[in-house]
C-alpha cells in the first residue's frame, strides 16, 4: 500500500472509530507500528489528526461541541496543535506572575493556556484582547478581567479595536504576555494578520516587562507581516524541544526561559 492510501485509509478509519491505539492501526493496515508512527506523525504535522497517548484521533473532535461554529473549531484545532508545549509554556509564564500585579494578555492558543494556569493568584488584574481568554478567567478568584473590547472576530476570538492604541496609552502593565505566528532568527517576530499584527504593536508600549509566548515549532520561521525586532530586555519562553542552535541564537538576542514538557512514555 502506497503512504497516500495508509493516510487516507488512517483517516476514514478515525471517521468510523473516532480514536485508534497504534497497534489496532498496524493491524488494521498490515504494516508494522513504526509505519504507523511515522504515518501519525505525518498527518499530525499537516493538521489532520491529533496524536494522542499511545494512537490518534481526529483533530476536528477535539475538545470542540458540536454546536461550534467553524471558523471556532479553527481556533480550538490550532490550540490541540502542541498542546503538551504549549501547557509548558503557559504554566512557566502564569508562574512569572505577582500577587497585585497588573497584566495585559494577548490573543493565542499559547496565552490562552497561561489563562488556564492562572490560579492561587491574589490582587491580578488581567486585561485582556480576546473573548476566550476573558471566559476562561471569568470567577477565577484572585482574579479581575477586563476586556477591551472592539470588533470580534471569530477567528481567533479577538477583539480588535480602532481606538486600543488610545486606551493602551493609558495602561503601563506590570507584564504583558504576547502570543505570535513565528520568529525569525535574524528578523524577530512576525504575524499573518495586519489588524492582529498592530494590536501586537500596540501592546510593546504597555508595560514593563515584555514576553513573547513561542512553542518550538514556530522559531526559526517567518510569516507575512513583521511585529518587532528582538529587544534584549524583552523575554522569550520557548518549550525545550528547541534546537541547540536556535536557543545559542536567542540568547544573544534576547531574555530566554525554557519551560520544560511534561516527559512521555517511549511508547507514545
Amino acid at each position: 500500500m502506497l503512504p497516500n492510501e495508509r493516510h487516507q485509509e488512517i483517516l476514514e478509519l478515525l471517521k468510523q472509530k473516532n480514536t485508534i491505539s497504534i497497534t489496532d492501526f498496524a493491524a488494521e493496515l498490515q504494516v508494522s507500528e513504526i509505519t504507523v508512527r511515522r504515518d501519525l506523525e505525518l498527518l499530525d504535522n499537516n493538521n489532520q489528526i491529533i496524536r494522542i497517548r499511545g494512537g490518534a484521533k481526529l483533530l476536528e473532535n477535539e475538545k470542540v461541541e458540536k454546536d461550534t461554529n467553524f471558523l471556532n473549531r479553527r481556533f480550538y484545532n490550532q490550540a490541540a496543535i502542541q498542546k503538551q508545549e504549549k501547557r509548558a509554556i503557559g504554566k512557566l509564564a502564569a508562574s512569572l506572575v505577582k500577587d497585585d500585579e497588573t497584566i495585559l494578555i494577548d490573543a493565542g492558543s499559547t496565552t490562552l493556556s497561561l489563562a488556564k494556569h492562572l490560579h492561587g493568584k491574589r490582587g491580578v488584574t488581567a486585561i485582556v484582547t480576546t473573548v476566550n481568554i476573558a471566559e476562561e478567567l471569568e470567577g477565577r478568584e484572585g482574579v479581575t478581567t477586563i476586556l477591551s473590547g472592539g470588533i470580534f472576530r471569530s477567528k481567533t476570538t479577538t477583539l480588535v479595536n480602532p481606538i486600543m492604541d488610545r486606551m493602551l496609552m493609558q495602561i503601563h502593565a506590570d507584564k504583558v504576555f504576547i502570543g505570535v505566528t513565528a520568529v525569525s532568527l535574524t528578523k524577530g517576530f512576525s504575524g499573518n494578520d495586519f489588524l492582529e499584527s498592530e494590536v501586537k504593536r500596540q501592546l510593546l508600549n504597555s508595560g514593563k516587562q515584555i514576553y513573547w509566548l513561542v512553542d518550538s515549532t514556530k522559531v526559526n520561521s517567518i510569516s507575512t507581516i513583521h511585529i518587532s525586532p528582538f529587544i534584549k530586555e524583552h523575554f522569550i519562553i520557548v518549550d525545550d524541544g528547541i534546537q541547540p542552535s536556535s536557543k545559542e541564537q536567542l540568547e544573544k538576542q534576547c531574555q530566554l526561559l525554557i519551560a520544560a514538557r511534561e516527559r512521555e512514555s517511549a511508547d507514545e
